[in-house]
């Protein structure tokens, strides 16, 4: 089956940038692993349930780019989209995740007395088991 160029040139544009995005979604796995200081079995963990969860996008991603057909030139221009990335867009996607850490870092502990409040959770517990109650009372 010959296809047209310009589907041709928009699925070499798909792939290219299919690359760039499995390459950036795995630096910021490991920049995310890497902050939190764990153990190397949770690490290895969450590398096993990225790696079949990549396995499964790039399958379906695969399948729905052109129903099923893998082009000859895909392996070519998933790496050509890594070396876009990394040569031009890794060290400010890098900057980039800092930035956001950081601002996550100064803006987290204002939030985070909402979700760990004794007072809160004292109260949500209370309205959960009135509901029951009620419920229980009704039946």
């Amino acid at each position: 089956m010959i296809r047209p160029l310009n589907v041709e040139f928009k699925i070499l544009v798909y792939i290219l940038i299919y690359g760039i995005y499995y390459f950036a979604v795995s630096d910021i796995l490991v920049y995310i692993v890497e902050k939190k200081k764990r153990n190397k079995i949770f690490k290895l963990i969450i590398e096993i349930i990225y790696l079949i969860s990549q396995l499964y996008i790039t399958y379906d991603f695969c399948y729905k780019l052109d129903d099923g057909y893998i082009p000859i030139y895909f392996l070519l221009f998933i790496i050509i989209g890594f070396l876009l990335y990394y040569l031009f867009m890794r060290e400010y996607f890098i900057k980039c995740l800092d930035f956001i850490n950081k601002i996550l870092n100064k803006v987290i502990p204002y939030f985070k007395h909402l979700f760990y409040s004794k007072t809160l959770f004292k109260v949500k517990f209370k309205k959960i088991f009135k509901k029951r109650k009620n419920k229980n009372q009704n039946t």
